[in-house]
């Protein structure tokens, strides 16, 4: 009887299968989710850096750091720009 997996991607929750599964820091994910949250670009378990729980490929998370001097200073960006969108609707 097959088993199957019960791994679930961090990213888009559903079902990891072994041919598709990056695994980081014990947290598996699809290859395909396993992203930059700033640029979407895929990331690789050697080209990535979190920060408070959110990826990023290492040539975005230095551009942001030159930007903003902080990546805690990025939280408060996006909830302002959350805002003024809807605010603009």
């Amino acid at each position: 009887m097959f088993g199957g997996t019960r791994d679930k991607c961090f990213g888009c929750k559903n079902t990891v299968y072994p041919t598709e599964r990056v695994t980081v820091n014990g947290t598996p994910y699809h290859k395909s989710c396993f992203k930059c949250t700033h640029g979407g670009c895929v990331i690789s378990p050697s080209n990535y850096i979190a920060h408070e729980g959110r990826l990023y490929c290492k040539h975005h998370h230095g551009q942001l750091i030159k930007e903003k001097g902080n990546l805690s200073q990025l939280e408060g960006d996006r909830e302002k720009a959350g805002t003024e969108v809807a605010a603009e609707s």
